[in-house]
């Protein structure tokens, strides 16, 4: 018998008013514009490269009063959208941080394991008075 797979949930829609639909557009062009500081601390995205919105041609054939209507939209989206992809950088490096505290866990109690055998096997051998030749047989010394 076959497993059904599971389906996948639908994905949330979100409508959008007429008057904002430019300025989506835009967001959406620039997406891969994006100044990110990545480094010891993680990855924090900063903002859109506001001269890859200017130069954009979109952008640079609309008048003034238009590219600052347009511009205060962008930069409305672009707050949710910095606030959404920092979280998610955070979360990622809590996680990893996580994993990376589990992982040094496990190596200490591996160790701990290793020397509490090694003990074991020593106190034996110095109970039975053990002692290895040299062609590596071992006799019990009474």
């Amino acid at each position: 018998m076959q497993r059904k797979k599971p389906r996948a949930a639908a994905p949330e829609t979100f409508g959008v008013w007429e008057e904002h639909w430019p300025a989506l557009e835009l967001f959406n062009a620039l997406r891969t514009q994006w100044r990110v500081i990545a480094g010891m601390g993680g990855v924090h995205h900063q903002g859109i490269d506001y001269t890859a919105l200017y130069g954009h041609p979109k952008f640079a054939r609309l008048n003034h009063e238009e590219q600052d209507a347009l511009l205060a939209q962008i930069q409305h989206i672009e707050t949710g959208a910095l606030d959404t992809l920092n979280e998610q950088h955070r979360m990622a490096d809590q996680e990893a941080e996580q994993q990376q505290q589990m992982a040094q866990a496990i190596d200490a109690r591996v160790e701990l394991v290793y020397q509490f055998e090694n003990q074991q096997r020593l106190k034996a051998m110095e109970l039975t008075n053990v002692r290895h030749l040299p062609d590596g047989v071992g006799a019990f010394v009474a």
